[in-house]
């Protein structure tokens, strides 16, 4: 009799299981306006998963404020029933943010239910076209030696680590050149274009369309390698050793949501993230999509390394 309980009890574990069925509206927050990577990224995974699940769709409210605090402490209180999805970025949301709000920030960021990793793309210093500044080792003469104010658009707190990292290891003039933090990257670097901010710092997903345009030129990005869609744009490291960093978009589940839920939305993600239309919509936005990082526990790892690189120099730093 117990024997016959104990089957009955762990079917009816597995029918639960997998029996969860997403609402018919998914709500997703995101920390940043309008036309942030983590925004532009989630979209292009979202309109896959739409087109093939009819009786799925995703309604995106922008929260930002205090580099994603705002966003992440409301998503936190959320229910934990698979309603809603976060959008977070994996530099700004788990090395920074408890370094600089720790007052203000309501949850740990560390207990969110990672789901997977969507993409990444180089961060990049962009400039004003009619800037007489073109290469890394230009600015860097620029940022030491300048006696007149410079200011850097930026719009995430990732962005302030590249604009730190420039000025510890160049040698950059903290008294003439400043960082000035936007709502969301696609507001900076709009204000670069139309000359309100000589430089900018952003992901090359985020500034590329303004690049083809003709509205912004790069001076060199914060990458490993070149990319192939801009092999004329040089890299940081060449005249800052080390100076690698990317905006990199993750999605993520409030604390304690059940098992099953998480591996639905895995299954589901990872199955859009990973198909020929996905390739596609990231190589034509300069995205990079990592296997390794497309599982909770591979995401997890991922962002426990960067944690160990970057955590340390985010202490350093005070917030704007």
């Amino acid at each position: 009799m117990k024997k016959l309980l104990s089957f009955i009890f762990l079917l009816a574990s597995i029918t639960t299981a997998s029996a969860f069925t997403p609402p018919k509206q998914i709500n997703v927050t995101v920390g940043f306006a309008p036309g942030s990577g983590n925004e532009v990224s989630f979209r292009g995974i979202a309109a896959i998963i739409e087109k093939n699940n009819p009786n799925i769709n995703f309604v995106i409210t922008n929260r930002p404020g205090a580099d994603e605090v705002i966003a992440m402490n409301f998503f936190a209180q959320q229910p934990k029933d698979g309603s809603h999805l976060y959008i977070p970025s994996q530099q700004g949301a788990f090395t920074i943010i408890e370094q600089w709000y720790p007052d203000q920030l309501k949850v740990n960021p560390m207990d969110l239910e990672l789901i997977t990793t969507i993409a990444k793309s180089p961060l990049a210093i962009v400039a004003n076209v009619n800037s007489k500044t073109n290469t890394p080792r230009e600015l860097l003469d620029r940022v030491r030696n300048t006696n007149e104010n410079i200011n850097f658009a930026i719009g995430a707190s990732a962005h302030r680590l590249l604009f730190e990292y420039m000025m510890d290891h160049g040698k950059g003039n903290s008294n003439r050149v400043q960082s000035v933090l936007y709502r969301g990257p696609a507001q900076a670097v709009q204000d670069v274009a139309g000359g309100q901010a000589e430089f900018g710092i952003m992901p090359v997903a985020v500034s590329y369309p303004l690049y083809k345009a003709g509205k912004i030129k790069y001076i060199g990005l914060a990458s490993d390698y070149k990319i192939s869609a801009i092999p004329e744009v040089p890299l940081l490291k060449e005249a800052i050793p080390g100076l690698t960093i990317y905006g990199a978009w993750m999605i993520a589940l409030p604390p304690e949501t059940p098992k099953e839920i998480v591996k639905y939305y895995q299954d589901l993600f990872v199955t859009a993230i990973r198909s020929p239309e996905a390739k596609q919509f990231f190589e034509q936005n300069l995205m990079i999509a990592i296997p390794e990082e497309q599982s909770p526990e591979g995401a997890k790892k991922f962002i426990n390394h960067i944690r160990t690189v970057w955590m340390p120099y985010a202490k350093k730093i005070k917030p704007n």
